[in-house]
């Protein structure tokens, strides 16, 4: 398996901080010896986490259980601190795809109701 780089973004109407999110996979990483060579970075919607597929897809079920309906994760094109995205080395403005990574997080309160109303339909069965 490769590398995977994957964003981890919290829904806005979430109780979860970044840094509560952080902490949680900084000491997964430190508890478990397998999971050496996995970066995390906080960001101001979750977190970027790097590392070998298996392992990150470990982390983000762990992670999502902060918050089942709150916690979302799709991969990223580039790894963390790749200069060809980085501000300072194209002199500031946002990084590509940042504008569709912003309106994907104001939209996760919504995807939150529809995945609540979705489990209370099944326990109804």
């Amino acid at each position: 398996m490769g590398i995977e780089t994957r964003v981890i973004l919290i829904s806005p109407d979430s109780e979860i901080t970044p840094g509560q999110m952080k902490s949680k996979i900084l000491s997964m990483i430190s508890e478990d010896a397998s999971m050496e060579g996995i970066r995390v970075k906080e960001t101001c919607f979750g977190a970027l986490l790097e590392g070998e597929e298996k392992k990150m897809r470990e982390i983000i079920e762990e992670v999502r259980k902060m918050d089942k309906n709150g916690i979302f994760s799709k991969p990223r094109g580039f790894p963390i601190g790749d200069p060809r995205i980085c501000r300072a080395t194209r002199r500031g403005g946002p990084r590509p795809g940042f504008h569709q990574l912003e309106l994907e997080h104001m939209l996760l309160p919504k995807v939150r109701e529809a995945l609540n109303k979705i489990e209370r339909e099944k326990e109804k069965v």
